[in-house]
């Protein structure tokens, strides 16, 4: 089956979807989308990491990431710290080390500083990024070749873009890099583990350069560069790098394997890849969108796009085997280019067929997502017939069964990891699918309480969550025949105090049917409700004077089948839900006929409510003698025992 992407302007990308010719993406897709365990080094003019079709694969440092809750760009990390000791201050999810350029920036470009944010304001690297790894079937936009699957688990991201800005859109309206800068940023990606990084520049030997490259081939990073745009067969400094081998790309089309007219060639170019008409995402001025644009630029991403499939599919693959296998499995164009016959490398990119070279793990598993003592049954869906299976549960724990039955006891997140050997010469095939198992242990649990006629009573609530909560809606009903109404609530001293929106809705008060909504500021995680056990709100009833004896039954309800109780980071959570109650009664446990002593009317009542169908007691807990969950025969010997043979009291209600 060919994968075919739900994004709506897929059919607009012909690099991307069939008719071919093509890189054939679309169905070697069918092989591997790309794995969130991969990063991408994106060099370039910055990434718009608000875009709608990019925010989901932008890299969070992990190490700076200090509250833990994998937001892109949390300004709650800014914290003036090296928090991972890598040398650069606050890189939340890369960095932009751009110092300037000669002739000044535009009106409304960032002009020079380094700092932690690598914004894209030309479009540039964010037209790069998407062409690599925008989301894929996400129902927006366009597809990455990396792009993962969206529209499910969120496990089936693509790769990570590491957002890394080196250059600008200049004041003649060009957009330009500063080539000391290009190497800072190359160190900065392979030394902090960048798979794959992208150049999509022309490249100047600078001693910052050298020692990039330097970086690039000591971290074995595979190094992909736009061949350049003068229809010359020159290259520069990155096409004959003596530190790495790099991948130089020249451009086709549009819609055809020819060479694109300004694309530069030679008998140092290494492959080709469309790169004219590319439709992809954009960042004009600053403003999320998508772009045409033409050039080599566009043709470099789509080899970094495929070294990423190949990568996300063969982890331990070395780098001189992916630059091998992109090269020796593409398609031979020089047919259709005669006058540039063996100067476009060795033909155009065929993703399939590179794919199809490797070794292939798969799996899924019937449950991701459950509470405690949580049994998942996994499956192995490997293709090429597996002779030995390696799995690894995410929390110490693996097995080497086909298709293992495994119970998760402690909550959390699990990332899961599957390795075949199918026979495959290159080695094991691997599947590594991150954060994929939520285990939880949540609950909501409302008090019970006993009142009296004009009473006011408080019900608290409690939640123990195991992950930290951005928003909890909590929403209740009761009845009240017997003069019971809901007051206020407060969250006055409880660990929910400091959720900035607190809202109310009784949205049907005459049956008694509420929602309150608790909301985090969800810019600053550190409001977030943190993993813990507590009371998170006070419900406080009016009993009226003139309530008769009786129960109340306080019990969580579903406002909006949208709307879940908490929404956590991982995802939306369904506490286990316990309700509370209100006993409204004169009456004491044992005083079974309500009223007001404990006699041997009581025993009577008790004997004709269990063995005559006589009426139960009006309050239910009160026929519960001996307090111990339900109403039976050993309430009946209980309450013989203390009238007649001096036993002790009922417990209190």
């Amino acid at each position: 089956m060919l994968a075919s992407p739900d994004d709506p302007s897929w059919s607009n990308q012909w690099a991307m979807s069939p008719p071919p010719p093509d890189p054939y993406f679309y169905d070697g897709w069918d092989i591997e989308t790309g794995s969130d365990s991969i990063k991408f080094g994106c060099i370039d003019s910055g990434v718009n990491y608000l875009h709608e079709d990019l925010k989901g694969h932008i890299w969070v440092n992990p190490g700076e990431d200090i509250d833990g809750d994998g937001v892109v760009y949390d300004v709650d990390d800014l914290n003036g710290m090296d928090d991972d000791g890598n040398g650069v201050v606050d890189d939340l999810i890369g960095y932009d080390f751009f110092t300037g350029l000669g002739g000044g920036v535009w009106p409304g470009e960032d002009g020079g500083g380094i700092d932690p944010n690598p914004s894209d304001f030309g479009g540039h690297g964010t037209h790069v990024a998407g062409i690599a790894a925008a989301m894929t079937n996400n129902d927006k936009g366009v597809t990455g070749a990396a792009g993962g699957w969206h529209g499910g688990h969120r496990s089936f991201r693509g790769a990570q873009f590491m957002c890394i800005r080196v250059g600008a859109l200049a004041s003649d309206g060009l957009q330009y890099v500063n080539s000391n800068n290009c190497g800072t940023g190359i160190a900065y990606a392979a030394n902090n583990g960048a798979h794959v990084i992208n150049c999509s520049w022309g490249s100047q030997s600078t001693s910052t350069m050298n020692i990039g490259m330097q970086a690039a081939a000591a971290n074995g990073v595979t190094v992909v560069h736009a061949a350049g745009n003068d229809d010359s067969p020159s290259g520069d400094y990155l096409d004959t790098d003596p530190y790495t081998e790099v991948l130089s790309v020249a451009a086709l089309g549009p819609y055809s394997d020819v060479k694109w007219s300004l694309s530069n060639y030679g008998n140092w170019i290494d492959v080709s890849a469309p790169g004219a008409n590319i439709l992809s995402t954009s960042s004009e001025f600053g403003v999320p969108g998508y772009l045409y644009y033409y050039g080599t630029s566009m043709a470099a991403p789509m080899v970094s796009g495929l070294a990423l499939l190949i990568r996300s599919a063969m982890p331990s693959l070395s780098k001189d085997q992916v630059d091998s296998l992109i090269i020796n499995t593409a398609d031979d164009i020089d047919a259709v280019n005669p006058s540039h016959a063996t100067w476009l490398g060795s033909g155009r990119i065929n993703a399939h067929t590179a794919l199809a070279a490797l070794a292939n793990a798969k799996f899924t598993a019937d449950v991701t997502e459950s509470n405690v003592p949580m049994p998942v049954q996994f499956t192995d869906l490997s293709p090429n017939s597996p002779t030995s299976w390696q799995w690894s549960f995410g929390n110490g724990d693996d097995s080497t069964v086909q298709n293992p039955l495994y119970t998760y006891t402690s909550p959390g997140v699990y990332s899961v990891s599957l390795l075949v050997d199918d026979g495959n010469a290159l080695g094991l095939g691997e599947e590594h699918l991150k954060d994929y198992i939520w285990a939880r242990a949540d609950t909501c649990r409302l008090d019970s309480v006993k009142a009296s006629a004009g009473d006011k009573v408080v019900l608290p609530v409690y939640v123990v969550s195991t992950s930290p909560i951005a928003e909890i809606v909590f929403a209740f009903s009761f009845a009240n025949s017997i003069g019971v109404s809901l007051d206020s609530f407060s969250t006055a001293g409880l660990r929910t105090d400091y959720f900035y929106s607190i809202v109310y809705s009784a949205f049907d008060p005459g049956s008694q049917r509420y929602a309150i909504r608790m909301r985090s500021s969800h810019t600053d995680s550190s409001h977030y409700l943190t993993p813990d056990t507590g009371a998170i709100l006070n419900l406080y009833f009016d009993v009226s004077s003139s309530a008769s004896a009786g129960l109340v039954t306080v019990d969580t309800m579903t406002v909006d089948s949208k709307i879940p109780n908490m929404v956590s980071i991982w995802g939306d959570d369904w506490p286990v839900m316990v309700p509370g109650k209100i006993v409204v009664s004169l009456c004491n446990r044992g005083d079974v006929d309500c009223d007001g002593e404990i006699n041997v009317g009581d025993l009577t009542y008790l004997v004709a409510y269990l063995f005559q169908g006589g009426p139960p007691p009006p309050v239910m807990e009160t026929g519960d003698v001996d307090a111990s969950g339900g109403t039976d025969v050993g309430d009946l010997t209980y309450l013989v025992a203390y009238l007649f043979q001096g036993g002790p009291p009922p417990p209190p209600l």
